[in-house]
């Protein structure tokens, strides 16, 4: 006698399990799942411009278009990027000078300036700064370090 776990298929040798019909749908559910995973990764913070941006629109406000135009100038948006020479950091290329205030300030190490968050938190509390002594909060990112009193977007 033949067990219940036992098919036509396991009986009789003739009849081919190509015959069985099966379904695709587990298949193609798993291959959109995949797809849409990988369109969602593109276009979300694994993509560094988009993961800047959200970090400007975040904390620079009214002046994000200015601040986007000044990051794009100074790192291209990459956030990671070290000026080996002048020792700038981040997004929006912050000086060394400003290590100690940055500590006190934010309780930050400057190698955590390469996080897009920080970094533009720091950058617009420098620009808070600047409007504070000078009366143009774009002064660090001016080419000539000039202050502009009320002067407009530096880039």
């Amino acid at each position: 006698m033949s067990s219940p776990e036992n098919t036509a298929t396991d009986q009789d040798p003739t009849v081919s399990r190509s015959t069985v019909p099966r379904s695709r749908k587990p298949v193609r559910a798993i291959g959109g799942l995949v797809a849409v995973v990988l369109i969602a990764l593109t276009f979300t913070a694994c993509n560094p411009k988009v993961s800047a941006k959200d970090a400007i629109a975040r904390y620079w406000g009214g002046h994000a278009s200015c601040a986007e135009r000044i990051v794009q100038r100074e790192s291209g948006f990459q956030a990671a990027v070290r000026n080996p020479s002048s020792g700038t950091i981040g997004l929006f290329q912050l000086h060394p000078t400003h290590k100690a205030w940055v500590k006190r300030t934010y309780g930050y190490d400057w190698n955590e300036l390469t996080d897009p968050y920080k970094n533009a938190k720091v950058a617009k509390g420098l620009s808070e700064e600047a409007y504070r002594y000078y009366g143009d909060g774009f002064q660090p990112w001016r080419l000539s370090g000039r202050a502009i009193r009320g002067g407009g977007c530096p880039a």
